[in-house]
């Protein structure tokens, strides 16, 4: 005869891009384990993939963690991990004074933190009559980015160029599936400077996981303040 197994509680939320609810349940121990790995190894794709595997698992198989924007599967995340080890999180950081070499535990309160921002318009004209329509970044396209594609700037073109949804002029709209490449390449290379940063802006006013913390260096005993922002900071 086999060991009773636990039924476990269903809980939901909103996910923030499409405002669309999912059902899901605290994580097991078996998958925590599998969460601290990927941790350790501080490999970005390796995270990606483990957290990946848990929210399929968790809802169900009801949810695709691939088609998920990053935003939401951030904040599902953050969600299910709050319910299922604690509300409560440590992070160490360093004193805010330069001079001072001690460090500062802060405290965060997970079931505090909510998505920070407005979700900004999709279409962007960068031209009298030619525009582009935009999507918050996806899961796969941030992994597929990835830390290998360069520096901060190019990284964040890789992205901008992955989550091109259509571009349009006067007369046509040319669907980012039916773009090569090259294309799509030759047109962002033939952007100015004012029209990127006006596309820029949309990625860097889309709503995002942050929490202002304080806690007290443990040398000098003054107060540090940091603004955690994204996943790993609540990993």
């Amino acid at each position: 005869m086999g060991l009773p197994i636990q039924s476990t509680p269903t809980y939901s939320c909103v996910l923030p891009s499409n405002g669309t609810e999912v059902k899901f349940r605290p994580f097991l121990v078996k998958e925590q384990k599998i969460l601290t790995i990927a941790k350790e190894t501080e490999d970005q794709n390796q995270i990606i993939n483990a957290i990946k595997e848990l929210i399929d698992a968790v809802t169900f198989g009801k949810v695709d963690a691939n088609k998920l924007a990053m935003a939401d599967l951030e904040y599902l995340f953050l969600k299910v991990r709050c319910i299922s080890v604690g509300e409560t999180s440590k992070v160490t950081t360093s004193c805010s004074d330069t001079e001072c070499k001690g460090s500062v535990t802060l405290t965060v309160n997970l079931d505090e933190i909510e998505m920070v921002g407005e979700n900004p318009e999709s279409t962007i004209m960068i031209s009298e009559d030619v525009g582009v329509i935009l999507s918050w970044p996806s899961v796969m396209s941030v992994k597929k980015v990835g830390p290998s594609k360069g520096n901060d700037e190019e990284m964040a073109i890789e992205i901008m160029k992955q989550n091109i949804v259509s571009i349009f002029d006067a007369e046509t709209v040319y669907e980012a599936n039916e773009i090569s490449s090259t294309d799509l390449d030759e047109f962002v290379d033939n952007l100015t400077f004012q029209q990127l940063a006006k596309i820029g802006e949309y990625f860097d006013t889309l709503p995002k996981l942050s929490k202002v913390v304080e806690g007290q260096c443990n040398i000098c005993k003054s107060t540090t303040k940091r603004t955690l922002e994204g996943l790993n900071s609540f990993f």
